[in-house]
């Protein structure tokens, strides 16, 4: 499934792929259900893919997020120092960079987006960059450590930013469209 999907496709995709072994609390409605589910399909079994393609997708809207801690739950140096771990692990993958990232994540906050702060873009942009972060240092499957593998990671970061997005105001065409644009190409998908 390497074409760009509209909005109803990655519906009936969420709607035909989503069971309880599968279900997020960031996915509730078949729209990001299958977008995680695309995603993570693009991804396949490459750790970098995964990283690249969650990084990409933060990308579209970290701009966004409030430099002065007005509705933030992170400051926005988090957001930037996470993300340049982030990418230096991208550039040169070693442990000493995968440990750099896992020492930043801040592993301590008990909220997320999902727990009754939908409307807040910023928490999930914050969301978007902590799973990104995640994506690195998960392995290929769940472990009592990391419960999720890398592609799972990062398939709900790009779940999360199209989430700030539509909070955003952007539309939702414009939305997957974008999405889908960057994770093919992180994956090396042509036109």
């Amino acid at each position: 499934m390497s074409e760009r999907l509209d909005p109803e496709a990655l519906r009936e995709l969420g709607e035909s792929s989503t069971n309880v072994s599968n279900a997020w609390a960031g996915a509730e409605e078949y729209l990001s259900q299958g977008l995680v589910t695309w995603t993570r399909r693009q991804i396949g079994d490459d750790q970098q893919v995964a990283v690249k393609a969650a990084v990409a997708a933060c990308r579209l809207v970290v701009e966004t997020y409030p430099t002065d801690g007005a509705d933030a739950h992170a400051p926005k140096q988090y957001i930037d120092d996470l993300l340049a771990k982030i990418q230096r692990w991208i550039d040169n993958p070693s442990n000493t960079n995968k440990e750099a990232v896992r020492s930043t994540l801040d592993t301590t906050r008990q909220l997320h987006a999902w727990q009754g702060h939908h409307t807040s873009p910023h928490f999930w942009i914050l969301e978007a960059v902590d799973h990104a972060s995640l994506a690195v240092w998960a392995g290929e499957r769940s472990s009592y450590i990391v419960p999720l593998d890398y592609g799972t990671c990062a398939a709900r970061a790009v779940a999360c930013v199209l989430h700030a997005m539509l909070v955003h105001g952007v539309a939702e065409g414009a939305a997957v469209d974008q999405l889908t644009g960057v994770v093919r190409v992180a994956a090396g998908v042509r036109d």
